[in-house]
């Protein structure tokens, strides 16, 4: 069994759980854990200690990228937890977006790797898909491969003194390789959800059955969210847990065309796969 709980999102359905604008998910899989994000504040503590979730024990933690929205968190758990981290080498860029065209940026990075260390982590790094537990891997870098999905045109990042557009590179996924398929858990979708399923299909040889976490299509342009809802139908999912910066229109709109298959990912909310 399966046990997948959402500790930190956006929306927090039931009294005395903090909702915020980020993501953490803790999978369970015969007797091994790994969290995947944090969150961006303590919030990931707050929560986990209502869901009866110790995170002194965890000691594998994956961050899907470098924003502060999912590896927010990851100081507050360093302070009772010495947990190995998996990410990709890109992780750290001095990442901004656009606030306008003036050249007005906000700082969307997180701490250097030296912060981190100093509070006890243990980074293993890498482009390449990693098992991180049993049966359980990062996707590597997700290549491009779909013609209408794109990364948000707003995302700069500084190399030396220069500012460079930045694709997120450093975007990983996590997959749960099961008896049903893959199922897989995004973090912020930067590289866009069919696109990194496709590629994960390709990488583990099996299908996708079902998702969950960030889509990043809230901010989508109308063609993205279009062409990923026909996509999304010929995959024929069985289960699709959009959270985070989906949005609630777009989790709305998936709702309308996909019905019983698609779960609320809030804080609290916990999937069993069999």
């Amino acid at each position: 069994m399966i046990k997948i709980t959402t500790i930190v999102e956006n929306t927090a359905t039931k009294a005395r759980f903090k909702a915020e604008h980020g993501l953490s998910m803790l999978v369970e899989r015969d007797g091994e854990t790994v969290l995947f994000d944090t969150g961006q504040t303590d919030a990931l503590i707050h929560n986990a200690k209502l869901l009866g979730i110790d995170l002194s024990k965890i000691d594998r933690v994956v961050l899907s990228h470098g924003h502060y929205d999912h590896a927010g968190g990851l100081k507050y758990l360093l302070e009772i937890a010495k947990p190995r981290i998996y990410a990709h080498p890109e992780i750290f860029r001095k990442r901004y977006s656009k606030l306008s065209d003036d050249g007005n940026l906000r700082y969307i990075g997180i701490e250097d790797r030296e912060f981190y260390e100093q509070l006890g982590a243990e980074f293993v790094l890498s482009s390449e898909p990693v098992e991180v537990a049993g049966g359980i891997y990062t996707t590597g870098f997700e290549k491009m491969v779909t013609d209408f999905e794109e990364v948000d045109k707003n995302f700069v990042y500084y190399k030396g003194d220069k500012l460079f557009k930045d694709y997120v590179d450093d975007d990983m996924s996590l997959v749960i390789d099961t008896d049903r398929g893959l199922l897989v858990l995004f973090g912020c979708a930067h590289r866009g959800i069919i696109n990194i399923m496709l590629d994960a299909q390709k990488k583990f040889s099996k299908e996708v059955f079902g998702f969950l976490g960030g889509t990043h299509l809230g901010v989508a342009n109308e063609l993205q969210q279009q062409k990923t809802i026909e996509e999304l139908k010929l995959m024929d999912l069985s289960i699709m847990g959009p959270s985070h910066c989906t949005g609630m229109l777009m989790t709305a709109k998936l709702y309308c065309e996909f019905k019983e298959a698609v779960v609320f990912n809030n804080v609290g909310t916990i999937t069993l796969i069999a």
